[in-house]
């Protein structure tokens, strides 16, 4: 099945460093004008394709607390959850659930930016916040505005254009494979599954770079050049460009 990826979430404990670190790396980070906010504030790092990284931090300790990837920086800053954007989330569900599979939604959330234009979608948790392996995605599907929910992507200076891959790290890699083949993927090779365009790896627990606990490793980018993108600037989330 051809999926294409929507966000990668990164957590940081201070947005505007991080908003001038990602500048450091040569990509053009950018804000939406959302009416209203709840626990978290956002930077958005859009691509060619469609996708996006999205810089979040919380507003207080207590927001944090209260957020489903509260526990994530906990452990420190870098890949905290990523998502697939499907057509239907409920198909999702149906699918998950006849493979007697978590889930958790979908739920609607939307917002309306500063020109009044408003976006929708509704979100289906497949990982945390569903009981599932903690590497698995959540998936959205959107209901109305997307071009209000992500900014028109503007050019990198670094060169990038999209999200292509992406590592994740378990301690139960049979019920992530059984997730993920669930979704759609094709396990091309042990492990790794591709969804048309994008492909998702799932490797052992005790991978370098892995979480506390798994999760998301590294993300391949789409670009002109190979790189690899300096860490401490990144904020503690591995990734790296490959030449497309």
């Amino acid at each position: 099945m051809t999926l294409a990826f929507d966000h990668f979430v990164l957590l940081v404990r201070d947005l505007d460093a991080a908003q001038r670190d990602f500048e450091a790396l040569g990509f053009t980070v950018q804000d939406r004008a959302d009416t209203e906010h709840g626990k978290t504030r956002f930077k958005f790092v859009p691509f060619e394709d469609g996708s996006y990284i999205l810089l979040t931090s919380y507003t207080s300790p207590e927001a944090q607390a209260a957020h489903r990837l509260g526990e994530v920086l906990d452990a420190g800053e870098g890949w905290a959850d990523w998502s697939f954007a499907v057509a239907d989330a409920e198909d999702v569900r149906a699918r998950l659930d006849a493979a007697n599979l978590p889930s958790k939604g979908p739920v609607r959330v939307s917002n309306v930016i500063a020109d009044g234009a408003p976006w929708a979608l509704d979100l289906l948790m497949c990982g945390r916040g569903a009981n599932g392996d903690v590497c698995l995605p959540f998936v959205v599907s959107d209901v109305e505005g997307r071009a209000a929910r992500i900014p028109s992507p503007k050019p990198h200076r670094n060169g990038a254009t999209g999200l292509k891959s992406l590592t994740l790290s378990t301690e139960s890699p049979e019920a992530v494979v059984k997730s993920l083949a669930a979704l759609g993927g094709t396990e091309v090779a042990k492990g790794h599954f591709v969804f048309g365009e994008v492909s998702v790896t799932v490797a052992p627990i005790d991978t370098p770079q892995g979480r506390p606990g798994g999760g998301m490793v590294e993300a391949v980018l789409t670009g002109p050049v190979s790189r690899t993108f300096d860490i401490a600037l990144s904020h503690g989330a591995p990734m790296r460009m490959e030449a497309s």
